[in-house]
């Protein structure tokens, strides 16, 4: 599933509330009806959503949506400042669209298809290419992806990836405990399903090529990338054409999540530094990915 890049503004808003849409209906169509639950902060939306309805009556009433959006005020909240301004305005967007195409899609008293396993399958796989759409508009869907980039802004040496296995374990042995080892079993094949299609639409876009032009700060800087990004950098010696000045020129291959990170990085060291980005390079070799 490759999507091309390089789409307008409205392109890409367009992109963002079909993504959102299609992330939705893969959820409330096949697996919803099921009793099943999706990973991450949805997941345990749907999870709230349904242990309230033990309690109070809300036939009719989706809330999973609302919850979702409500979970993640907090989360925007403590990572304001820990991310570019265009990234959260995007990422709130998607957000909002997940939440408003949750509530008003209606769920089936049974999901659209019979076999339990093939609804898991289709639906990971719509909802999946739909986040991953929702991606490549430039935000995210929020919940464990924001809780990441605040970590790697505090230097807490965990990646997106981790945390997002670690909600989802928590999840499902929380669907263990609360309902049954099938409805676990189903809902982690659901979640599978959703990330491979979610890797084949978006993977290539998360990885981000950046070349700093500094003029004495290059050993600070490559140092500081090393200990608190925990990335490689490649290095060489330049020489700049107008003004016959030496030059250092570092090379840093890293995670579009991890770039607000870097260039905080560099202002904090070098603020004249020359930096270049490239987002969405595709990488092959001894590259250490931290999202999943």
């Amino acid at each position: 599933m490759k999507i091309r890049s390089g789409f307008s503004s409205a392109g890409k808003l367009a992109m963002a509330v079909m993504g959102s849409f299609l992330y939705a209906f893969g959820i409330n169509m096949f697996i919803a009806g099921l009793g099943l639950y999706s990973g991450g902060i949805m997941g345990l939306s749907q999870i709230i959503r349904n242990l309230m309805a033990r309690v109070v009556d809300i036939k009719g009433i989706n809330l999973a949506g609302i919850i979702y959006y409500i979970i993640n005020i907090p989360i925007f909240v403590l990572a304001y400042r820990s991310i570019g301004r265009k990234f959260l305005l995007k990422t709130l967007m998607c957000v909002t669209a997940i939440s408003l195409f949750t509530t008003v899609i209606p769920i089936p008293a049974n999901a659209i298809v019979g076999d339990q396993l093939v609804s898991c399958l289709i639906g990971g796989f719509v909802s999946g290419f739909g986040l991953g759409l929702a991606l490549r508009s430039g935000g995210s869907g929020g919940g464990t992806d924001i809780i990441g980039l605040y970590c790697i802004k505090k230097d807490l040496k965990v990646s997106v990836g981790t945390i997002n296995l670690a909600v989802n374990v928590a999840l499902y042995a929380l669907c263990m405990l609360l309902f049954n080892v099938e409805t676990a079993i189903y809902s982690i094949i659901f979640a599978v399903a959703s990330s491979i299609a979610l890797d084949k639409t978006y993977s290539q876009s998360i990885n981000a090529e950046v070349t700093v032009i500094t003029k004495e700060h290059g050993h600070e800087i490559a140092e500081a990338v090393n200990t608190r990004l925990v990335r490689g950098v490649t290095s060489w010696a330049g020489k700049g054409s107008y003004t016959d000045q030496d030059t250092q020129i570092l090379y840093i291959i890293l995670s579009k999540y991890e770039l607000s990170a870097l260039r905080s990085l560099i202002r904090e060291i070098d603020p004249h530094a020359f930096v270049v980005v490239k987002e969405g390079v595709k990488i092959e070799g001894n590259y250490l990915k931290k999202l999943g």
